[in-house]
């Protein structure tokens, strides 16, 4: 990305006698969108003239209204490891799942879990390098 840096204090440059605040008459004159491709699935384009902050809440719009599937519930039965549960459950919920969210309906609280509703996965996993290495700070 170009020209991604921002002030955020609309008075910045007020010795300069530049009015940096914000305008919706020069907002709604400077932005504009320029559709790069559009078809059934994607549509790529740039947006001009906008903060980026005022970008990235865009963004974060957009992908709100998509529908999406993430790990919700870890439960964990026996963790050796050095990743704390609390951290390794919101880590299992950053991994995205590769399944149609339009293909199951959502569960109710009351409702039994069936393959309609649910998507169970079971991580069984051990490491075996380094077994009975020695720690030491020089190997971080």
């Amino acid at each position: 990305p170009r020209h991604t840096s921002t002030v955020e204090y609309a008075g910045a440059y007020y010795g300069s006698g530049v009015d940096n605040s914000f305008s919706m008459e020069r907002f709604a004159r400077d932005f504009k969108i320029d559709v790069k491709s559009l078809d059934a699935e994607e549509m790529v384009f740039d947006m001009v003239g906008i903060d980026p902050a005022i970008a990235n809440a865009f963004r974060r719009i957009l992908l709100s209204e998509v529908p999406t599937m993430a790990i919700e519930k870890v439960f964990i039965l026996n963790n050796t490891s050095m990743i704390q549960d609390e951290m390794l459950s919101h880590r299992l919920g950053l991994v995205p799942i590769y399944a149609d969210p339009r293909k199951f309906r959502e569960r109710a609280a009351e409702e039994d879990a069936d393959e309609h509703n649910v998507i169970s996965f079971r991580l069984q996993i051990k490491c075996e390098a380094g077994r009975g290495a020695a720690a030491a700070a020089g190997g971080l």
